[in-house]
């Protein structure tokens, strides 16, 4: 069992991600990613496009979309884009989109850990600042 596989959908948009046409995919209030897709026929074909600040989730994303990724799926990676390309039958629109939910749902949540971590490094770094200032000013007032 993949990876992928083991995230259940929190709702029925997340399970829908491809069935409206175009989707915006957020996490800390700022785009993600966001994705068009277009009946053509018995195809769905679409894209995903990174937000200039997220473009660094893209071999993320293409590594997990290897994981689980269904059969019926076919992908197409654009690294001086930072787009992925995609084409599957119409029949498999249930699981492709469900993939795609997954997905998603880890970088959203690979996001909001980075903003965690910054926030964590950041607070380290003053409380060592503030405690170098304060054995500082201690051994200060120790030699006056």
């Amino acid at each position: 069992m993949s990876a992928l596989s083991q995230i259940k959908p929190s709702s029925i948009e997340q399970v829908n991600v491809l069935a409206n046409g175009f989707s915006k995919v957020s996490a800390n209030q700022k785009e993600i990613v966001k994705i068009f897709n277009q009946k053509a026929g018995m195809v769905m074909q679409g894209m995903c496009s990174f937000e200039q600040d997220f473009e660094y989730l893209y071999p993320l994303f293409r590594g997990l979309s290897e994981a689980g990724k269904p059969a019926s799926l076919n992908l197409r990676f654009s690294s001086s884009e930072k787009t992925v390309y995609f084409h599957y039958p119409i029949s498999s629109q249930t699981e492709v989109s469900l993939f795609f939910s997954q997905l998603i749902l880890h970088l959203q949540n690979e996001v909001k850990f980075k903003k965690v971590l910054k926030e964590v490094i950041v607070n380290r770094n003053q409380f060592k600042s503030e405690q170098f200032l304060l054995q500082n000013a201690m051994m200060d007032s120790a030699v006056n």
